[in-house]
């Protein structure tokens, strides 16, 4: 099974997922960089959830690993398509694509495209996921599905809550958040490797979630900050 990252130089989150493919024995055939390079407000939001609790991995740790490195000029392009059919690639992974892809490219991989959502689909679905849900009080989490041309939908390979402590800030549970999506999303793989299977029977019922506004967020802040979040354990 030939399995390709999708993503950019300077990616927040390619070097953590390479990481995690090579903890798991799980082999990458390639990385497909697009053009775009991650804007300063990208990394700024990055950086202001993390706190800077999540190092920046540099490519230049995996020179020895010999991953091909191929740059085109838009993921979503006829020449992304035609690459990813001519090596036969069975599935891409969604390593920080900077795209709403398109299905030509969707559809170009004989399995499709992988992504990891910051959020327990289908009930929470579309962008800040983890404060929408910690905001309605409802549990906190990771889902690995199918990507299709509709936001955060389709077939499902697994979801996971994560846990937290009433000692844990904002920072605290966004990084455990993204560990937990790198880790899952290679489990998750290499599950599927060893046993192909989908959960297709996928209810798109979820809500669709637009970025928080301000006072909302202040709100989510000031109930982790309490220990009111219903899912913030003791110990």
């Amino acid at each position: 099974m030939k399995i390709a990252l999708l993503s950019t130089q300077n990616s927040e989150i390619l070097g953590h997922i390479i990481n995690k493919f090579i903890e798991y024995d799980i082999d990458i055939d390639s990385i497909i960089f697009d053009s775009v390079i991650p804007d300063e407000s990208r990394l700024q939001r990055w950086n202001e959830r993390t706190n800077g609790k999540i190092p920046f991995i540099p490519m230049g740790k995996f020179e020895n690993s010999f991953i091909p490195c191929f740059y085109f000029e838009n993921h979503s392009s006829g020449i992304t398509e035609s690459f990813v059919k001519n090596n036969e690639i069975d599935i891409l992974i969604n390593a920080g694509t900077p795209r709403i892809l398109k299905a030509n490219l969707l559809n170009a991989p004989s399995i499709g495209i992988i992504n990891c959502h910051p959020g327990i689909l289908p009930y929470f679905r579309g962008c800040t996921c983890v404060e929408w849900a910690i905001y309605h009080d409802k549990p906190v989490g990771n889902t690995v599905h199918i990507m299709t041309e509709e936001i955060d939908e389709g077939p499902v390979l697994a979801r996971e809550t994560v846990k937290f402590l009433k000692s844990d800030k904002y920072s605290d549970i966004r990084v455990k958040v993204y560990k937990n999506g790198f880790d899952l999303l290679a489990r998750s793989i290499k599950s599927y490797i060893n046993n192909p299977y989908l959960d297709n029977f996928y209810k798109k019922n979820g809500d669709y979630y637009k970025v928080i506004d301000d006072a909302k967020m202040g709100k989510v802040l000031e109930k982790i900050n309490s220990g009111k979040y219903k899912f913030q354990l003791d110990q």
